[in-house]
């Protein structure tokens, strides 16, 4: 009998085996086997480190920026070869067509009518530019002029409206041409006043010196002709007349 429960006890155990651990075995006093209950092995519980996340790529912006325009100035003469470099004075650049300016100035000069000599005037300059042009009032006035215009003695004043245009627009050295439309007025010692009218033209040259984008100084150097078309009651005055001066003006 005992036998038989040895035998049914080791089949049971072979039986068990494949989900059991460990098996132990104990004999007891009165012949019978105890079998212990398996032991399970439970693993320990695995921890997974994750590595930190990678930081987020950059953001990449693309920039364009235009590079200044360089503007590059070549003199060039009428030949076609390089011409001279731009004055290096250091004047302010001018201010250009199509603004206005005012001319404002004085300056002293003479009259003569090829008589007897010439007689000293004093000049008075009010001109509006249009750019190039100028519409102008010049004024000149003479204490003992007629002497040098006709045979009486006295004084003459003229007043001419003028157009005139400069050259050479932008520089330092300008040369000028006017037309006029003059009135004369004659003062004749012991006779009454008489007036005429007549026709004139102007050459010059001018040096403009810039004070700011928007001022000048001008000094000038000017002869003029100029001719008495209507007659002179109180007067013998010679019809053709020159004059010459130098003027300072300031351009607003």
């Amino acid at each position: 009998m005992m036998r038989h429960t040895l035998v049914l006890s080791a089949l049971g155990l072979v039986a068990f085996a494949p989900s059991a651990q460990a098996i132990e075995l104990y004999a007891t006093p009165v012949g019978s086997v105890v079998v212990a209950p398996p032991t399970v092995y439970v693993p320990p519980p695995r921890v997974v480190v994750l590595p930190p996340s990678p930081p987020p790529p950059p953001v990449v912006r693309t920039v364009y920026v235009t590079p200044p325009t360089v503007t590059t100035t070549v003199h060039v003469a009428p030949n076609g070869e390089p011409g001279p470099d731009a004055p290096t004075h250091p004047q302010a650049p001018e201010r250009r067509d199509p603004r206005a300016s005012v001319f404002l100035g004085a300056g002293y000069g003479g009259m003569t009518g090829f008589q007897s000599g010439a007689a000293s005037t004093w000049q008075l300059h009010l001109g509006l530019g249009l750019g190039a042009t100028e519409l102008g009032l010049r004024a000149r006035v003479a204490n003992r002029a007629l002497d040098s215009l006709s045979t009486a003695s006295g004084g003459v004043w003229m007043l001419s409206a003028e157009v005139a245009h400069r050259f050479l627009e932008g520089a330092t050295v300008r040369p000028v041409l006017g037309a006029s439309f003059d009135r004369w007025q004659f003062e004749p010692d012991g006779r009454e006043s008489a007036s005429a009218f007549g026709l004139g033209a102007r050459a010059g040259v001018e040096v403009h010196y810039h004070l700011n984008p928007g001022a000048a100084l001008v000094f000038g150097l000017d002869a003029g002709y100029h001719r008495i078309l209507s007659a002179v009651d109180n007067a013998a005055v010679l019809p053709d007349v020159l004059t010459f001066g130098a003027t300072a003006d300031i351009r607003l």
